[in-house]
């Protein structure tokens, strides 16, 4: 077994970030991961396989989803914005290209390096190992985690409830599993989680085929379902490492004060990807795994009864952010459905059919105006500002999402105020993200809200105070008057800590009168447990 650093803790999953498996190097050798240390910083670690210790790799903080070159001898990985590598024996990081929420990447012996730039539905990319402008490789299907297979051509990714099979050289993609995970090649086999069991499958790289029954490797493997990634790598020569442990239904929706303190818990323990309050505070809706395993659907809550009811039907979807209307009749939502996402609006009573609200594949909803006539829109086609953006889809005429801030590298969670007249948003225009707030109008300039980063901006329900999540976790606040044409910032109020600053989109949500909020938490249970590393894993095949 591999502990954590001495008083620190692996950072695979949870409530303190979801930043990817341990990562084992091509020949073995070495391992990498991300864990915090015994003062709190997370940066990646390298660990010999003959020595007793992991050691820290400077330059690395916050760094997230490592991987390997093929030599071994270099880590890439993703950290304020961006794809890096650096040498694994340290000196400075390089950074390769833009990355705005990597989901993952491969490195071949050409030195091409396949990657997901975020986790929205946007695509896979290539870019020189030596770095650049990234290329879109176009797949029929999106998706994310890719893995090359030997000869550098082809590849492993996840897609949906999908591995599918995707090649540098061609678009068309082809299924190979289905499945709540990625996947791996090695030592001839394809290894991926079946609910929370690593199996390995025989793979004829000529005919580019799995073979044969699918074998089981491990047991009670950990696993981010949100993410659909299991906590488990290998190596060309016969190593494995995996985490064991419980990963669903450890999510609990639960309420706070502006102290910090627990005022009680919202429904049962599941596995949820976000939350978001109706206007009036009285339902709340939220993303919860399904009962198949193999998607998201979106749950109402009553919470005066504390009563949840399931909202979307469909086995195959993945339901990304989504929104209500401000008299909280109807909830519009993203929804990723065979390899392309589109946007629909549904009554919150259940009546009547999905309604096609956009079908652009790289949009998803953030907010909507009090008036009901404007859904805020985020795009994310890419890893650079030109790709990405705000958008206003009115809901009448045509219904084509219009351009209305200026172009910002990875926007996050942009949200009407209360008066529909600004916009707060978050963005990595600089070297982190912060928070911002521009004119819906479209004339001004854009006034910056946080000191020293945050993400998930939240307005008070009467736009005096606009909420945020610090890179240290911590739920700010900061108080704001709108004058004719501008906008006053005054002093800023820490609350609690404990939320993630890298979580997904709608971790937590404001009560009207902004005095409750509610919070998706994850215990902290799993985070001190060791890593399992097995030597020489298919010698378990022949038994």
């Amino acid at each position: 077994y591999i502990p954590p650093p001495d008083r620190g803790f692996f950072n695979f999953t949870g409530v303190l970030g979801a930043t990817g498996p341990a990562a084992l190097s091509s020949d073995g050798h070495r391992m990498t991961f991300s864990a915090k240390s015994a003062d709190g910083r997370s940066q990646l670690w390298v660990r010999a396989m003959d020595a007793l210790t992991a050691q820290p790799l400077a330059g690395t903080e916050e760094a997230i989803h490592p991987f390997w070159s093929p030599d071994s001898r270099s880590i890439a990985f993703f950290a304020g914005g961006k794809l890096k590598k650096i040498d694994a024996f340290g000196g400075p990081p390089v950074t390769l290209c833009d990355a705005p929420s990597g989901r993952g990447g491969s490195w071949n012996e050409a030195g091409v390096i396949v990657f997901a730039p975020n986790g929205m539905a946007a695509g896979l990319q290539r870019v020189s190992a030596s770095g650049g402008v990234p290329a879109k490789l176009g797949l029929d299907v999106a998706g994310r985690w890719p893995w090359f297979l030997p000869g550098g051509r082809n590849f492993l990714y996840s897609a949906g409830s999908t591995v599918r099979l995707g090649s540098v050289d061609s678009g068309k993609t082809s299924l190979l599993i289905e499945t709540l995970s990625d996947a791996v090649y090695a030592q001839g086999h394809v290894l991926y989680l079946r609910e929370g069991t690593l199996m390995a499958q025989p793979f004829d790289l000529k005919r580019l085929a799995l073979i044969g029954e699918a074998v089981p490797v491990a047991e009670n493997v950990k696993s981010v379902g949100a993410q659909r990634r299991g906590i488990f790598s290998v190596s060309q020569n016969g190593m494995l490492v995996y985490q064991s442990g419980v990963s669903g239904g450890s999510h609990v929706l639960t309420w706070f004060d502006r102290a910090g303190k627990r005022l009680g818990a919202l429904g049962g323990a599941s596995d949820l990807l976000s939350v978001m309050l109706s206007p009036d505070g009285k339902r709340a809706a939220s993303s919860v795994l399904d009962p198949t395993g193999h998607a998201f659907d979106l749950w109402l809550y009553d919470i005066a009864r504390d009563l949840r009811t399931r909202f979307t039907f469909h086995a195959s979807r993945s339901y990304l952010p989504a929104v209500w209307s401000p008299d909280g009749s109807s909830i519009a939502f993203a929804t990723y459905r065979d390899g392309k996402s589109a946007v629909f609006r549904k009554a919150t009573d259940l009546s009547g059919s999905e309604e096609l609200l956009c079908d652009d594949p790289a949009m998803y909803p953030t907010s909507w105006s009090s008036d009901g006539k404007t859904i805020l829109m985020v795009k994310t086609t890419g890893g650079n500002a030109a790709d990405s953006g705000i958008f206003a889809l009115h809901l009448s005429g045509d219904r084509k999402p219009v351009a209305i801030a200026p172009a910002a590298v990875a926007p996050d969670s942009p949200r009407f105020s209360p008066d529909g007249r600004w916009i707060a948003y978050g963005s990595i225009d600089s070297q982190r993200a912060e928070i911002y707030v521009v004119p819906y109008s479209g004339l001004g300039g854009k006034l910056q809200i946080s000191a020293n980063g945050g993400v998930q901006a939240r307005w008070r329900s009467d736009g005096k105070e606009i909420f945020y999540i610090s890179p240290d976790g911590r739920l700010m606040a900061v108080e704001v008057k709108a004058n004719t044409a501008s906008l006053e910032v005054g002093r800023v109020e820490p609350l609690f800590a404990n939320l993630d600053s890298r979580a997904g989109p709608n971790m937590y949500d404001v009560a009207p009168g902004g005095q409750r909020f509610l919070v998706d938490v994850q215990p902290e249970r799993s985070v001190a447990e060791p890593l399992t590393l097995v030597q020489n894993w298919t010698a378990a095949l022949k038994r």
